[in-house]
């Protein structure tokens, strides 16, 4: 999905005396400010305290990879009570006092909006002599494609100007760690399973021989220590802009490493319960199964081995011969653990811990051992689990176990691929797209009702505008665009608007949004319709409406689909101008979008099939095209139903009828939402009837696509998350930011149940008892909250707090 280039700034080196001095200045000038009680702006304070090795490349455009290992000696007669630091790196650290992890960073961003994480010291400072320390590394253009960089550095700024020996200058002592080595992702993951796109953390090569272990204790054994030197030149802008990271840390918490489901070449088996010891000059290979995929940092201890030989293999699922998936995803039987691996050299002492510096994700752990002339134990197998911290609020318990399940797997496949920023698959690209990210959204205000990472996301977006556009994902150091996602952007805008009081975020991006509709309305054709853009025309992975334009190829022909796109994201952006922005853009807006739709019914519109087209040629049909014209009523309403039964078959799930091009688990978002805004959302639950074929090949995380899939882990799958909360609980907001509530259930053939979902003031618990035509709902909103209850034709008010109804059906259900 990605055309890969990289744009990193590049500077030159002066003399450390001159940098010395200048940073002793600003160091001073500072210590002053705070003195007097002045709060000096943060990129004043820290921008001259970027430390680097005196080895360390200044432009990583074309430089190796490199780890370094900073370390500061203090003696503290009595440790502060609190000890508040801003700490950042280029690329990333770890920060350590006294052996003991205080936590990582920073959280991606780009060189405009680089993050710098806040932490307090003071719980691990002891009397006598301390010792902070940081690993930080750059892993240059084989980092994870959202990894932007300037050059390695590392900066620490003390919040008080008592904590003086906390702030990084020449006192900071570094080393070059050799003992970490990296290699290109995207050759070692095709070279295991073939053609493929890999854009996360390298593979890792750790050697202990050139380990240096105490080099974060009191005394490092080590003897190439050296002052570190200013990453900057005296009076060089600094290339970070450098702002307050606004998430949480992200999680690190220890989680069972799973269960030994594989041995080969041994005899013990009650590994990792137990020591293991691999014979001298003998192959072992063992495979654990964690139950389901998560994302975590694995971590090896092990005993001897020196001259040995491990591999560690991450798998979502085991693979066939053919180095296709397994179809059942718990199989293990006949399958191969392939993919992304880590490799570790052990030196031969005890009890040796090796842990990648990145995290990954797996449900397989393949653990291959190969041994010298000295046996190898294997200690101990852990992983330390790392996401997003979400505190989720909502539940789904229904009459139907089968739900139940799909409501819990869409939840943990958005936890897998949430973390600094939201992903598309945490595996294979860590990435974050507008498409996928607009529904890993909505999925978070229902569940948690968190909007940090929402709105992190939506600047994000913004930030990444080049040549009027946002790009496709970003952070990144790609330059792709996909011009349809940014008018999903202007959705997920409106998503926010709705769930969220603070309106603050929409109106920095009004003008981002503004320049969105600005670009495509250069692309109206004659026709009306939206011709042929640069950029790729995705919409969804299917043939016809996944296109990336090829040089001297003819004109495509107009896209009814992506003016059906254009109309929703006028009809948004104009709600959002008359509440927050210009109620004259909003009334422009607003007839663009009449026209666009206009053009879309006369020369889309196939009155002999009742269905619209894809292009003006009617050549091809689909549920995309179909789905939008409903969702933006382009189709007259009274059509809509019908439409809808056209497109799809009762009883298959997604599957289409002939001749018509089906959605993917991705786009089926609004196709379920096209279904409800016809009033056929009772036969939203006959469209999970795929997601229900998928819990028999037992996923733990839903898939990016039907078999072949390339990746098991996509957030973009898991929106019935979400539609089982507002679409068959019923729960939708009724008025920007949560004011008021709808409650309109849609139930299907469920008998009983329990949901709640998220709101900005507490939580929203419906509980539905259905016999026949009778329905018993309770529906409990926070305080302050109104809203309307709806079912089958029937209207009525709702307070704040419970509220008990008992109806019988008056109306027929919709067919």
């Amino acid at each position: 999905m990605h055309d890969p280039s990289s744009t990193p700034r590049a500077a030159g080196r002066s003399k450390a005396v001159h940098a010395s001095a200048a940073r002793a200045k600003s160091v001073l000038a500072v210590m002053v400010l705070v003195t007097l009680g002045v709060s000096a702006p943060l990129a004043a304070r820290a921008e001259s305290l970027w430390i680097t090795h005196p080895a360390a490349p200044k432009a990583d455009a074309k430089a190796a990879p490199i780890a370094l290992q900073f370390r500061r000696e203090v003696t503290l007669k009595t440790p502060p009570k609190t000890a508040l630091v801003r700490v950042s790196a280029d690329n990333r650290f770890v920060l350590f006092v006294n052996g003991r992890r205080v936590g990582a960073g920073p959280a991606r961003g780009d060189l405009k909006h680089w993050r710098y994480e806040r932490f307090d010291l003071a719980p691990y400072l002891k009397p006598g002599l301390n010792v902070v320390a940081a690993r930080v590394w750059n892993d240059a253009s084989t980092a994870p494609l959202a990894q932007v960089s300037a050059r390695t550095g590392f900066s620490m700024t003390p919040e008080s100007a008592s904590l003086t020996w906390a702030s990084t200058g020449p006192a900071w002592r570094v080393r070059r760690d050799e003992s970490r080595t990296v290699a290109p992702g995207m050759a070692q993951v095709q070279a295991a399973v073939g053609r493929t796109f890999y854009a996360a953390g390298p593979p890792e090569t750790l050697d202990g021989a050139k380990t240096d272990w105490s080099w974060a204790a009191a005394r490092s054994t080590a003897t190439d220590w050296v002052a570190a030197t200013p990453a900057l030149a005296p009076g060089e802008a600094s290339p970070w802009t450098l702002v307050p990271d606004a998430l949480p840390h992200m999680a690190y918490k220890p989680a069972a490493i799973g269960r030994l489901v594989r041995a080969q070449g041994v005899e013990q088996t009650a590994f990792p319960a137990a020591d293991l010891t691999v014979p001298a000059n003998s192959e072992a290979v063992l495979l654990l199964d964690a139950g389901k995929v998560e994302a975590a940092y694995p971590a090896l201890t092990v005993t001897g081995g020196q001259g040995a030989r491990i591999t560690l293999t991450y798998a979502e699922a085991l693979y066939a011969p053919d180095k296709t998936r397994l179809s059942d995803r718990a199989q293990v039987e006949g399958g191969q653990a392939l993919g992304l691996s880590d490799t570790i050299l052990p030196d031969g002492g005890v009890q040796r811990l090796y842990q990648p510096y990145w995290w990954r994700v797996w449900r397989f752990l393949e653990v291959r051992v190969k041994t010298g002339a000295q046996p190898l134990t294997l200690n101990k197998a852990e992983r330390f689990w790392t996401g997003y911290p979400f505190q989720a609020k909502a539940r789904f318990a229904s009459s139907d176990p089968a739900l139940d399940q799909i409501w819990r797997i869409g939840w943990d496949t958005a936890r897998v691929d949430a973390h600094e920023t939201y992903q598309d698959s945490s595996y294979w690209e860590q990435l974050q797209y507008i498409g996928d990210t607009r529904l890993q959204a909505l999925i978070t205000y229902a569940v948690t009702g968190d909007t940090r990472l929402p709105v992190e996301a939506i600047d994000a977006i913004e930030h990444s505008t080049l040549n009027g556009l946002p790009r496709s994902a970003y952070p990144s150091r790609s330059e792709q665009s996909i011009p349809p996602f940014t008018l999903l952007w202007i959705g997920m805008l409106h998503d926010y608007w709705m769930h969220a009081p603070n309106t603050a975020p929409l109106k920095r991006n009004l003008a981002g949004m503004r320049g969105v509709l600005d670009w495509y309305a250069g692309y109206v054709g004659a026709s009306g319709l939206i011709k042929h853009t640069p950029g790729w025309q995705f919409v969804d992975w299917r043939p016809g409406l996944s296109e990336m334009p090829q040089a001297g190829e003819p004109p495509r022909p107009d896209s009814c689909v992506i003016s059906l796109s254009y109309v929703g994201a006028l009809q948004q952006a104009a709600q959002l101008e008359t509440a927050l922005g210009d109620p004259s853009r909003a009334s422009a807006d607003l007839a663009k979008a009449k026209a666009a739709a206009a053009a879309v019914r006369a020369q889309c519109w196939d009155a002999g099939r009742g269905l619209f087209a894809n292009t003006p040629e009617k050549k091809a049909f689909s549920q995309h095209a179909n789905a939008l014209a409903v969702l933006y009523d382009v189709a007259d309403a009274a059509q809509q139903a019908a439409i809808l039964e056209r497109v799809t078959i009762r009883g298959k799930g997604l599957e289409p009828p002939p001749g018509i091009t089906g959605v993917s688990y991705y786009f089926a978002f609004y196709l379920a939402r096209a279904f409800e805004h016809a009033g056929l959302g009772d036969r939203y639950l006959e469209l999970l009837d795929t997601w229900r074929g998928m819990l028999g090949k037992n996923f733990t995380t839903w898939p990016e696509s039907d078999d072949p899939s390339r990746s098991d882990t996509h957030a973009w799958s898991a929106h019935p998350t979400a539609d089982l909360l507002t679409l068959v609980a019923g729960v939708q907001p009724a008025a920007p930011g949560f004011a008021s509530v709808r409650v309109a259930p849609h139930l299907g053939a469920l008998t009983k149940l329990d949901a709640a979902i998220a709101h900005p003031r507490g939580l929203i618990e419906t509980r539905y008892l259905r016999d026949g035509d009778h329905l018993a709902a309770t529906v409990t909103l926070p305080a302050g909250v109104g809203g309307v209850f709806e079912w089958r034709g029937r209207r009525m008010a709702l307070k704040p707090g419970p509220n008990s109804l008992d109806l019988t059906q008056a109306v027929a259900p919709p067919p």
